[in-house]
């Protein structure tokens, strides 16, 4: 099973830091260390989950920009505060994909409703997500850009025993549609649609 697969990942890996000495949000907060025989399997089920996710989002944002661009952190921390919020993943899943973002929005308030404070609730979570899908060699963290780190996929099919055939399928819905959005737009206009008012 694949979440067996991670957890093995998770017991022999170091975890990099991926945390920032400063955010405009200060929503980051120093992840790194070592899990020192303690298993919270709660833990390990979220983390591993969001390292499906994200892995799965990574790689969708890049079949839509054509491999010219990769996700960063910054946009990383958008898609949980979505994806794990069930009237937000509901009202994203079910819209076309021409659908503008800013339409979807407007039609559906709730999905900017609190969401600073679920960015800050699922920061950490990206964070680990993101960290385990590195050290499983499923996404691969470019540290050389200034902001934040870069994210692309390693890979063309997902290694065997690894594919999230258990992720909830409205959430994989939801990422197809957040990876067409989020691509066309940058960073800083995605941040502005979501948290002003």
């Amino acid at each position: 099973m694949a979440t067996t697969m991670i957890w093995r990942t998770v017991q022999k890996t170091k975890f990099m830091s991926i945390g920032m000495t400063s955010s405009p949000l200060n929503l980051m907060s120093d992840i790194g260390g070592e899990m020192n025989n303690y298993r919270d399997d709660n833990l390990v089920q979220n983390s591993a989950l969001a390292c499906f996710l994200l892995t799965s989002f990574v790689q969708k944002y890049e079949e839509h920009t054509a491999r010219t661009e990769q996700p960063d952190l910054f946009l990383l921390l958008l898609v949980l505060p979505i994806l794990w919020h069930n009237r937000s993943c509901d009202a994203v899943k079910r819209r076309q994909f021409g659908t503008p973002l800013h339409t979807v929005i407007a039609d559906q308030p709730e999905i900017k409703a609190g969401f600073q404070e679920r960015m800050q609730a699922f920061s950490a979570v990206t964070c680990r997500g993101a960290n385990l899908a590195c050290a499983s060699k499923l996404l691969k963290a470019d540290f050389t850009a200034v902001a934040a780190p870069k994210f692309s996929s390693t890979f063309t099919r997902w290694p065997k025993g690894s594919k999230p055939v258990n992720a909830p399928a409205e959430m994989l819905s939801a990422i197809d549609r957040l990876a067409v959005w989020f691509s066309a737009e940058s960073t800083a206009q995605l941040y502005s649609r979501f948290l002003t008012h």
